[in-house]
């Protein structure tokens, strides 16, 4: 049976650098009115962005056949690829084994599908892989669809991954959200997510609580009318008695 457009052309970009396959003209001849308007826009995503390949030889058999089945799924679903390969391709650099390696490339398959229901079709790959990470950050859809509110004409990358770094750095996810989409709104967002990013990193050195004070005190002094935080709750202590002599 020949291969359809979408399918043929991802057997191309899984083939070994070494070996270019022709695209056979029956199999040409054979896309239907269907199979072109899949294929187009998965032609177009591979003819905007440099080849990347897979290499099955760094993989068992059974591994590398579980993985170009995911690959197919992905083009099918209008999923990226790219992250997905990369992906693999990084297990088999750290020598993981294959199941593992199917394991990490199978979650990040249904992160990207998440990632695409909260930021919608015409999300960017970028978009997507960064939104992937904060909903592996513990994020959920909701917040996702939160921070692609407050850029609905720009880019959300800077604003994904900042809202990331701000919970491996031990913030509360709806504090970072919530700043994160403070910060969205000014004139030059992503330059003020960047400088939040670079004052909690450096004070998440000493602990989360003095990330959590970094945060709100660059939030006071950047977006104008912000609240003062709660004060600390104060814990009543008796007074430590001297030692008799």
């Amino acid at each position: 049976m020949a291969a359809t457009g979408a399918a043929w052309l991802l057997m191309v970009q899984l083939a070994g650098a070494a070996s270019v396959l022709p695209v056979p003209t029956d199999a040409m001849r054979s896309l239907s009115a269907t199979d072109q308007a899949v294929s187009q826009p998965v032609a177009g995503l591979y003819l905007q962005q440099p080849p990347f390949t897979f290499d099955a030889t760094r993989f068992d058999s059974l591994t590398a056949i579980t993985l170009r089945g995911l690959f197919e799924d992905a083009v099918e679903m209008g999923l990226p690829v790219r992250p997905l390969i990369n992906r693999a391709l990084e297990g088999s650099a750290r020598r993981m084994t294959g199941d593992r390696i199917v394991r990490v490339v199978r979650d990040l398959a249904a992160a990207l599908t998440d990632a695409r229901t909260a930021l919608g079709p015409g999300a960017t790959t970028d978009e997507l892989e960064a939104a992937a990470d904060a909903l592996r950050a513990g994020y959920d859809i909701a917040a996702i669809k939160a921070v692609r509110a407050t850029r609905p004409t720009g880019s959300a990358v800077t604003a994904l991954v900042v809202l990331t770094d701000l919970a491996r750095r031990g913030v509360p996810s709806a504090t970072a959200r919530d700043a994160v989409a403070r910060l969205s709104g000014l004139p030059r967002a992503d330059e003020a997510l960047l400088n939040l990013q670079t004052a909690v990193a450096r004070n998440s050195q000493r602990g989360p609580g003095m990330a959590l004070e970094a945060l709100n005190r660059y939030l006071r002094t950047t977006v104008p009318g912000s609240p003062e935080p709660p004060a600390p709750a104060l814990i009543d202590r008796k007074p430590v008695q001297p030692p008799e002599s």
